[in-house]
């Protein structure tokens, strides 16, 4: 008897079809495994019995890090097939696409244990090999140019098999057995340094990396996705270079631990986040910091943050950096705000040119590439856990091309927002988002935009007939939505931002019937042409969603500033209520400038921004003053809040109006009320307003009585813990986004959900 199994899912680059063709050996089943294009096709000869056991096997087992979506089933003729003379099952060329079959690509896949452990002995033959990988480890999407997943369609053609390894390629038993990624140190990518300042002390490439980093110095290193910067923790001096380095002042850095034991020496980690930590795509998990370590990192490592951003090693590069040297600063290789850069030659000219300025001074700098080509950008993925879910902060390497399963019809492209931008095609029911892309006013990331884009639907073939773009006139990502719909002659919707924001996480739980969504964040272009941003919908669940609640709408200056300038964002907010700043004197000339302009409509906007409520409650607290980064005030909030559990009782009032929530605070700071209860108050009048808002309207949604919580505003711990509890407590059933980040991130999904429910 003979049987052809098309098997979909994700199947390839994973070590599927050496799997398939050990498991038909194990059942003595003569035939063939091929990919082709997306999807694999099996081709079995046996007796019944075994071929309906090798069924089972599919449907049931899959190698690590894949997943089976259906198994079609046809029965063959002797005519139909060529099989083998040698009556044996084997592993077969890839042949070409239908283009029904949605392929699917899996994400890098961090080093195994199996890996870990041939890198680390010394008797076995890839010891120390610093590009080891097998069936179920190392690069995937950062290095395909198109499908099939063969060694020809990656970057890993560039190198010829020594015959070691090509005899473990086509072996029997070798877990390499058709492992495209396959080298060792005789045939794969090498490492290279090059010292950039200071003086090389070691002859070994690998010894001389390590050198920069144990004599204070910062290191480039090139890994899977790109280049990261690295220096030692403990190093004050180091890590203030490293700042001075990335134009990063008040951003916390990551540290790379070499594992979970070592983590726990800084960090209090749970069952859940340990498993986030050691799963196969290795994301930054933000943990709570532990003080009282006998070694304790530099203070400006983590500056004024309760969280560590921790990560273990990702790949045998970083194993054995953290392997000589212990825990390690690991953070972007780029200017802040830059594309994540994957050029050797960009970044050797970019470290000369702060060398060459004197920005960075008596500082050893090195750089440890290799010569294996990286196709796409992959950031680390950032990620905590809040009241037992898991929340993105940033969705990159590990998780993306991974798609996600949507109750969305037909084939839609969704371009996103522009601050911490990322796009969506959707197709075959699965969401396909792309990586964390940066902010659209940088020019760089405009570009990585738009090369993701081709990229995406080059690889998989995409081909969509309605596309859905931001209502903000000024968004880039709608421009080249709108650009990219008048070519293709295809239908263009705009979707209203924050309405995105409740949908994306409608969308992502498959919620059926009424739901409550809020939406708080610090910008979105409203449907009257005001800023939103404090924002209460209720979803019919079919296809209107309307807004019921949000903070009273307040006029503030505009443009960039207006949103960076905390100072100005509280003038104007007092100054809306008539109200005056707790010290008489900070009236200054500049302050009377910007009532005036309110007062004249010089350079306003109207906006009911939480956002912007944040940011001038952190400098009426005397917090910060300035965002110098997105979000900077709200997180400094936070951070002081989260150094005690005394809570002054603050509120907002159920319409909106927050004259008396300042009113207040500047009662308390009067009476000598401490910074951080009033932090922490404020962050809980916030989340008791939610639970207001919901209780109110309870009566218009059904029994599930669903809540969707989205935007950046709710990356906030305390808040979210807070809003969860509360709601729980009062028996709605609440609903975050865990598979996309709560912010800007995730908007893309929203977006093709709601034109779904238009087109």
């Amino acid at each position: 008897m003979i049987r052809k199994y098309t098997i979909k899912g994700l199947v390839q680059g994973i070590g599927y079809r050496p799997w398939v063709a050990k498991l038909a050996d194990e059942l003595n089943i003569e035939g063939y495994v091929r990919n082709t294009g997306g999807i694999v096709t099996v081709v079995a000869l046996g007796d019944e019995t075994k071929l309906d056991e090798l069924k089972n096997r599919l449907s049931k087992d899959v190698p690590t890090g894949g997943f089976v979506t259906s198994i079609d089933e046809e029965e063959l003729q002797e005519s139909d097939v060529e099989l083998s003379s040698a009556h044996q099952f084997k592993i077969i060329e890839s042949d070409s696409d239908v283009k029904a079959n949605l392929p699917l690509i899996p994400a890098d896949i961090c080093t195994c244990d199996k890996c870990k452990e041939e890198l680390l002995d010394p008797n076995n033959r890839r010891y120390l090999h610093p590009f080891i990988s097998c069936t179920i480890c190392g690069p995937r999407y950062s290095i395909i140019e198109s499908l099939p997943y063969d060694r020809d369609t990656i970057t890993m053609g560039d190198f010829e098999m020594c015959p070691e390894c090509e005899k473990e390629y086509t072996g029997k038993l070798d877990r390499r057995r058709h492992a495209q990624t396959i080298a060792c140190k005789d045939c794969g990518p090498r490492l290279s340094f090059e010292q950039v300042a200071g003086v090389e002390k070691s002859e070994d490439t690998f010894e001389k990396a390590v050198d920069v980093i144990a004599a204070g110095g910062i290191l480039a290193v090139k890994d899977i996705g790109g280049y990261h910067l690295c220096c030692n923790p403990f190093d004050e001096k180091a890590v203030a270079a490293l700042r001075i380095l990335k134009h990063r002042e008040a951003k916390a850095f990551a540290v790379m631990f070499p594992d979970v034991d070592s983590v726990r020496d800084y960090c209090e980690v749970n069952d859940q986040e340990q498993e986030l930590l050691e799963g196969p795509a290795r994301p930054i998990v933000l943990l709570k910091h532990i003080y009282d370590n006998k070694k304790k990192l530099a203070d400006n490592v983590c500056l004024t943050s309760p969280s560590i951003g921790a990560m273990l090693p990702c790949n045998p590069v970083q194993i054995l950096l953290a392997e000589k040297l212990g825990p390690i600063i690991m953070t972007s290789g780029n200017a802040s705000g830059d594309v994540l850069e994957t050029d050797d030659n960009k970044m050797l000219n970019w470290l000369k040119e702060r060398v060459a300025s004197k920005e960075i001074e008596d500082t050893p700098i090195g750089i440890l590439s290799h010569n294996r080509r990286i196709l796409r950008p992959m950031d680390d993925s950032v990620m905590k856990v809040v009241c037992g879910r898991q929340q993105f902060i940033r969705r990159a390497r590990g998780y993306v091309p991974n798609p996600i399963s949507v109750d969305i019809s037909g084939e839609l492209f969704a371009a996103g927002g522009d601050l911490k931008s990322s796009f969506c095609y959707v197709k075959n029911g699965l969401a396909y988002v792309s990586q964390y892309l940066g902010d659209m006013e940088s020019v760089s990331c405009q570009h990585f935009y738009q090369n993701e884009k081709a990229a995406m639907e080059r690889i998989f073939g995409f081909a969509p007939e309605v596309m859905a773009v931001d209502k903000h006139p000024g968004y880039f990502s709608r421009k080249s939505g709108e650009e990219a719909a008048e070519n293709a002659n295809l239908k263009l919707i705009q979707i209203q931002h924050h309405k995105a924001h409740v949908a994306s996480v409608i969308a992502e739980h498959k919620l059926t019937g009424k739901v409550l969504g809020f939406a708080f964040d610090g910008t979105g272009y409203g449907d009257d042409g005001s800023i939103w941003g404090s924002e209460t919908f209720l979803w019919d669940g079919i296809s209107e969603m309307t807004r019921i609640a949000h903070l009273k709408p307040m006029k503030l200056i505009g443009g960039d500033e207006g949103a960076k300038n905390c100072d100005t964002i509280l003038t104007g907010m007092l100054h809306n209520y008539g109200l005056q700043l707790p010290d008489a004197n900070k009236d200054s000339m500049e302050q009377q400038l910007i009532k005036a302009a309110i007062d004249n409509n010089i350079n306003t906007v109207t906006s009911t921004s939480m956002g912007r409520l944040f940011d001038a409650v952190s400098a009426l607290l005397e917090i910060c003053h300035y965002n110098s980064y997105e979000g900077q005030a709200p997180i400094e909030l936070e951070n002081v809040a989260a150094l005690t559990n005394d809570s002054y009782p603050l509120s907002i009032d159920e319409n909106g109006d927050t004259k008396k929530l300042f009113e207040d605070i500047v009662y308390a700071i009067s009476n000598g009320a401490s910074k951080a209860s009033l932090a922490r108050g404020f962050i809980d009048g916030v989340a008791k307003y939610v639970v207001s808002i919901a209780e109110k309207n309870a009566s218009q949604l059904d029994d599930k009585k669903q809540i969707a919580l989205s935007g950046g505003t709710f990356l906030n711990r305390i808040l979210l813990e807070g809003v969860i509890k509360g709601l729980e407590e009062r028996g709605f059933s609440v609903y975050t986004s865990q598979q996309l980040p709560p912010g800007d991130g995730g908007l893309c999904l929203g977006q093709a959900y709601l034109i779904s429910r238009q087109s």
